[in-house]
């Protein structure tokens, strides 16, 4: 078994926990921290969320994450916080935190007050200035059953005013929150052994097992096993729901712990500049990323409609897509962005790639076109120059150029994104139908536009025919009656175009409606202000 050492609350431990299991088994069960809820064991209900620490780019960051779906082997090298560590942080065993809970009445039964605790202590150790949005936000994965929402609203609006002072640089951050009891000491502890090295070694460690598997072994990046049983992990946040209690001698290649395929950067591509995210690069890294965001302005008001902060935190982009779901809300997104996939044998190491557009990736319901062996290394989306066209993408070499890293704002500002989605549920639930569109207006006319729909079919689709209605078409802001017959064009070869099934999430008629209704909502959402709206719904 490998090895493997987590500071866990104040201690270095050497688990004996296989590096696939559950970290929640790892905790409860070898650790003996029961604080630490088991509840639905899917992610969607924040019982088992735990801070895991990680000291990267000379800073030191805290997550929360649901221990449920996370691999034991990514702890190793960083630092867990359970429930038991924050109560630590303060004589009397209760952070500020706890007591807003306590005195707000905020906990009842008490099965799901942990979870809360330690998604709102990882929002105070968080970016920006605590505000009662952004704790909102911190526990959009936490259920409570028991006292209602408002107590716990109360107590979040309260730790708002407290700590509305924190500094913002993330050093200092964990330092005041450590000297007014919301973290523990040991957080400066797992600091300073970071800063001198001692906390990179097992997390190195942990890299090279991932990387250094047998090179025979052969696995899948869709999550299935491959011939020896071996999986490719990325988040996990798919796997544990299929796959809750793996076999002891289960060991999957973490994927997040390669460097290679984390990251989001500039790159030229075949003549053209492209923002390329790792795979394994998390859901949340990709929407907080300034490339992304500079690339596809406004793409960051979206982050809510995928899971919950929680998940985001360890989902990946790569897996997102590899998991082949023909609703993926990641997929749906890069797919309406024209994204290409690159697909290689790479756990680290130089090998060559190939390149593939999205749509052309699934093969079927489930399936995909990935060969044997092989995992997805990167997404890579137009940085703000549209599409290149099919013929570009295979065989081409992929090198770094200046003139890409620092880019030009002007040219990639003008993409316009929207992303809607219907589901049963606002939050934490899979859609019914969600589509994604994305253009530019160069002389007044679209250019490069794009349509995706998920949920329409057994495998996510580009909506060729509705796009081709879109390309080309005058835009005139001023005449909102215009941009009208447009939008109700567009949706209507929209719903032509799909032929979907029925299920439990809805009827094929209701599908193909809603994929018409989602079309105009990306029309009002990206020309609401030029009066469209009251010409669609007068």
């Amino acid at each position: 078994m490998e090895q493997m050492r987590i500071f866990v609350n104040d201690r270095w431990v050497e688990p004996r926990t296989a590096r696939g299991s559950p970290a929640l088994d790892f905790i409860r069960g070898e650790m003996e921290l029961t604080g630490t809820k088991e509840g639905c064991r899917e992610g969607d209900c924040g019982a088992c969320a735990v801070l895991v620490g990680e000291f990267s780019d000379e800073s030191l960051r805290y997550l929360a994450v649901p221990s449920c779906l996370l691999a034991t082997g990514y702890l190793s090298g960083k630092h867990l916080i359970t429930i038991e560590g924050l109560s630590a942080s303060s004589p009397d065993g209760l952070t500020p935190v706890m007591k807003a809970f306590l005195e707000e009445n905020a906990s009842q039964c008490g099965f799901c007050t942990p979870g809360f605790i330690v998604s709102l202590s990882a929002w105070l150790a968080g970016p920006g200035r605590p505000d009662l949005a952004g704790a909102m936000v911190s526990v959009d994965g936490n259920l409570c059953r028991c006292t209602g929402y408002g107590s716990i609203r109360r107590a979040a609006e309260r730790l708002a005013r407290e700590f509305g002072d924190l500094p913002e640089a993330p050093m200092a951050r964990v330092a005041a929150l450590v000297e007014r009891r919301v973290l523990p000491s040991s957080a400066l502890a797992f600091l300073e052994e970071a800063k001198r090295g001692g906390a990179s070694r097992p997390l190195e460690a942990a890299k090279r097992a991932s990387r250094e598997s047998d090179p025979e072994t052969r696995f899948s990046a869709a999550g299935g096993p491959g011939e020896t049983g071996s999986v490719a992990l990325g988040g996990g946040t798919d796997y544990y729901v299929r796959n809750p209690d793996p076999a002891l001698d289960f060991r999957p290649l973490l994927l997040r712990s390669s460097g290679a395929l984390s990251g989001i950067t500039r790159t030229r591509l075949a003549g053209s500049s492209w923002v390329r995210i790792g795979a394994a690069a998390t859901v949340r890294e990709f929407f907080a990323s300034p490339i992304v965001r500079e690339a596809v302005p406004g793409i960051e008001a979206f982050e809510g409609e995928f899971a919950s902060t929680l998940i985001r935190n360890i989902a990946t982009v790569g897996g997102n897509i590899a998991n082949a779901s023909p609703v993926g809300d990641i997929t749906s997104m890069l797919m309406g962005l024209g994204a290409m996939l690159e697909i290689g044998r790479d756990l680290g190491l130089a090998v060559e790639s190939r390149f593939l557009p999205i749509e052309d990736f699934f093969t079927g319901y489930k399936t995909t076109a990935l060969r044997e062996n092989e995992i997805i290394i990167a997404v890579l989306t137009p940085d703000g120059a549209g599409a290149p066209d099919a013929a570009d993408y295979p065989g081409a070499e992929s090198a770094t150029d200046e003139a890409a890293q620092s880019g030009d704002a002007e040219t990639r500002s003008g993409t316009l994104f929207s992303f809607e989605k219907i589901a049963k549920r606002g939050k934490l639930d899979i859609a019914a139908v969600n589509t994604a569109i994305s253009f530019r207006i160069e002389e007044g006319r679209v250019r490069a536009a794009r349509i995706s729909a998920g949920g329409v079919a057994a495998v996510p689709m580009l909506l060729r025919k509705a796009s081709a209605v879109l390309e080309g078409a005058a835009i005139d802001r001023k005449d909102a009656l215009a941009l009208a017959s447009l939008a109700l064009n567009v949706s209507a070869a929209a719903e032509e175009e799909i032929s979907p099934i029925g299920d439990v999430r809805g009827s094929a008629s209701y599908r193909k409606r809603m994929t018409g209704r989602l079309i105009l909502a990306h029309f009002i959402h990206l020309f609401g202000a030029d009066g469209i709206a009251k010409e669609l719904f007068p």
